[in-house]
């Protein structure tokens, strides 16, 4: 069987894929029966059209609606990235009758809302198994391996970026801007981070995992996000005096009142956990189900051929329902804002909380933060300060018993316009 496939975005991905599709274009031949045949490349830049892997016959275009509206193809890979400019020509290509597979997490939870629908309209597929953690399969183990369970919860670690400058500093010492410049030399942080160390390239992930976990759309938009600018090796150390890791974490519930929780930031992970395991740029996700019971799921989440290879997963999927005349229609054909979920705000959230404080060094200055923290009912577990300090900074730590966030939040407004203390304090959630 010929299944005719444009491929829009020749960068890392892009060119992953042709690498796979052409080192086992044999094996999918013989074996499966399938021959991919790559009708049309399209690039940002004429020059990156010269791929040695591009057939000879390939349309080769810096226009992808072009392709999108081309009748002879069947399949359309996207693995251009970006939120916006890849709507247009994915709509297209649906409306126009292709199937669509796409690595894109930013365009799914922005648009996915007018995606996911249209592909239902049109019968066709909107895979994107690559789109969350990368080479990871948890999209399908969700949507087929766990169909028999309830999903009674997860946390994830996401973002490669964030777990390999985490890991730097807990292994190496190393101070967060370090860590940064290291992951920018070596690849796995863009020159502008921002996107990756303030937590939206994991809120995107999460909101897509939340949605498909519950079977409601989870709105990224209205979800609390912090990123990991603010961790320290004061915050490193003290968590491995404690015998945590801290990872910058999507953590996913629903209640007993079918509302859903989802949010991401920076946790305190006990060592004894999988989790806490998972370093460098490995990602993991973490289910607790009701028939499995507790699984882990680790492996690369970003880069070359992990991220291709869930691309090709999806494709031969494809490929295999095509050949019955039976490609079906996306799953998420649900995702629309006509079935939003209900969503729990962080401040109900209950947890332990490490608090660390920049004070100055007079007298007095733990029994006012002390006094304010207990009139607002919040319990303190442990508290302790470390000598070494100037005396215009010294740190203190206080660790809490459950609490809410909304206690901590409200508390945390009038310690930080104390006179004494002199930068906004720290805070992490324990996770459990």
């Amino acid at each position: 069987m010929d299944i005719r496939i444009a491929l829009i975005g020749l960068g890392t991905v892009g060119q992953g894929v042709l690498e796979l599709l052409h080192r086992h274009r044999d094996f999918f031949a013989q074996s499966l029966g399938f021959r991919f045949e790559i009708v049309g490349v399209c690039a940002r830049r004429a020059e990156s059209l010269q791929h040695a892997l591009i057939p000879a016959t390939a349309i080769r275009t810096t226009d992808p609606l072009s392709l999108a509206q081309n009748p002879s193809i069947d399949v359309l890979i996207e693995v251009a990235g970006g939120e916006d400019a890849p709507r247009s020509f994915v709509s297209e290509a649906l409306a126009q009758g292709k199937h669509v597979i796409t690595a894109n997490k930013a365009l799914l939870a922005k648009h996915g809302t007018d995606l996911f629908p249209l592909a239902a309209k049109h019968q066709r597929a909107l895979s994107f198994e690559a789109a969350v953690g990368g080479g990871i399969p948890i999209i399908r183990t969700l949507e087929e391996s766990l169909i028999g369970n309830e999903i009674e919860g997860l946390a994830c670690i996401i973002n490669g970026t964030c777990n390999y400058i985490l890991t730097e500093m807990t292994q190496h010492g190393l101070a967060f801007e370090a860590a940064l410049s290291d992951a920018q030399r070596l690849g796995y942080a863009e020159a502008d981070p921002t996107f990756d160390i303030d937590g939206w390239d994991a809120l995107h992930k999460v909101s897509l995992l939340a949605s498909l976990a519950y079977g409601r759309f989870v709105d990224y938009t209205r979800l609390h996000v912090e990123g990991i600018r603010g961790v320290n090796l004061l915050d490193i150390r003290m968590a491995e005096e404690l015998g945590y890791s801290i990872k910058l974490l999507g953590v996913v519930n629903q209640g007993q009142d079918g509302r859903i929780s989802a949010a991401v930031y920076p946790s305190l992970v006990a060592k004894t956990h999988q989790l806490a395991a998972v370093n460098g740029v490995l990602n993991a996700v973490y289910l607790k189900t009701s028939g499995v019971g507790p699984l882990l799921l680790t492996g690369a989440g970003a880069g070359k051929l992990p991220t291709a290879s869930s691309v090709i997963a999806d494709l031969v999927a494809l490929a295999k329902q095509m050949q019955t005349g039976h490609a079906k229609p996306p799953s998420f054909a649900w995702f629309s804002r006509d079935n939003a979920a209900s969503l729990c705000p962080i401040d109900e959230l209950e947890t332990e909380f490490y608090l660390r404080l920049s004070t100055l060094d007079k007298p007095g200055v733990l029994s006012k933060v002390t006094g304010i923290l207990g009139e607002d009912g919040i319990s303190i577990r442990a508290l302790t300060q470390k000598p070494e300090h100037d005396a215009d900074n010294v740190p203190a730590f206080i660790l809490t018993h459950t609490t809410q966030n909304a206690r901590i939040r409200k508390a945390l407004l009038r310690v930080d316009a104390l006179e004494v203390v002199t930068a906004k304090t720290q805070v992490l959630r324990f996770w459990r």
